[in-house]
């Protein structure tokens, strides 16, 4: 088996505080309802094939997006996984880094694969696909956020069941390891990889979420392994999933606020520079919360004396930031 090396955690401490957390965004679910079920029952979507490239983490995306049209529109469309990994932090190295799937992808948004294919093909392969100059305006249709989540085997498979999309785990492994129903062995992990947890399912009595790779449907059980608590704990170092195109299953949007002097637009202005909680209500009350965020904007714009208070300059600075 080719030892794949996709993904790579970059992100500091500092930069991962700045991710939105699931907390923040999303309503907590429901208790998952674990259950027995058929493998022709196991939810899935098509199989990609990143062949020799690193493009797992793409790939990743565009199965997650791809899922989010179906569930919105009721037709599956595939997304290009070329298209972001051309633009990738460090394009002159396989595969994508935390940067890429938190900070760069989510400002690029998407196009679709047939406009940049994407299957089969090695780094250098994926790397002439021709990007025509049109492209970059055309992925801002699909511009979506994502949002890091715990690394909680139920958080994981509840988001699944309250949002119905996929979520994203990051797995280091030794490639050995890497079979229908993955085992933790006691070799040194040497592999990174990105895959879709598409369900969750009970068999013979034990939890397993059921994952999509992008090795083909040639691997695994056609493209679907299982990953139960036990490897999910012992391996598993990331997790995310993709915000909607638009407000569904009671998340926030964080779309560019306007300011327009009141403190509700300064709260919403707050929120998408990541100094305000996503699930605190926008009320017209400057409290302790709002006064703590203001402080944070004002040191980050080098206003002085950071009081907490809109006077003047941080005024003049919201209304700049957020025309």
């Amino acid at each position: 088996m080719k030892n794949y090396i996709g993904c790579r955690d970059t992100q500091t401490i500092e930069q991962k505080g700045k991710n939105f957390s699931f907390s923040e965004v999303c309503t907590a679910p429901t208790p998952v309802v674990w259950l027995e079920k058929p493998r022709e029952n196991w939810r899935s979507f098509p199989i990609r094939d990143q062949d020799g490239s690193g493009q797992c983490v793409c790939m990743t995306l565009a199965t997650e997006m791809g899922i989010i049209f179906q569930e919105k529109y009721g037709k599956w469309i595939d997304f290009s996984s070329t298209f972001p990994y051309q633009q990738r932090k460090y394009p002159e190295v396989s595969g994508c880094t935390s940067e890429d799937i938190y900070s760069i992808f989510p400002k690029l948004g998407n196009i679709f694969e047939k406009d940049m294919p994407s299957q089969q093909m090695n780094d250098s392969q994926a790397m002439l696909v021709p990007k025509e100059k049109w492209f970059d305006d055309m992925a801002k249709t699909w511009n979506i956020k994502r949002i890091a989540l715990s690394i909680d085997f139920e958080v994981v498979a509840g988001t699944v069941q309250a949002t119905g999309k996929g979520v994203m785990v990051w797995f280091k492994f030794h490639p050995s390891e890497w079979i229908n129903i993955p085992f933790v062995s006691d070799k040194v992990p040497t592999s990174g990889h990105s895959v879709t947890v598409v369900d969750y399912i009970l068999k013979e009595g034990k939890k397993y979420l059921v994952i999509q790779d992008s090795w083909s449907i040639k691997f695994a059980d056609k493209g679907l392994r299982l990953i139960s608590e036990e490897y999910f704990y012992e391996r598993c170092y990331q997790a995310a999933y993709l915000m909607n195109f638009q407000v569904q299953n009671n998340e926030t949007v964080f779309e560019r606020p306007k300011y327009d002097g009141s403190i509700v637009s300064a709260q919403k202005c707050f929120k998408w520079e990541g100094l305000m909680a996503g699930n605190i209500p926008e009320i017209e009350n400057w409290g302790n919360i709002t006064r703590t965020a203001c402080i944070a904007f004002q040191k980050r714009y080098n206003i002085v004396p950071a009081l907490g208070n809109i006077g003047p300059i941080t005024r003049t600075k919201l209304y700049n930031l957020f025309p």
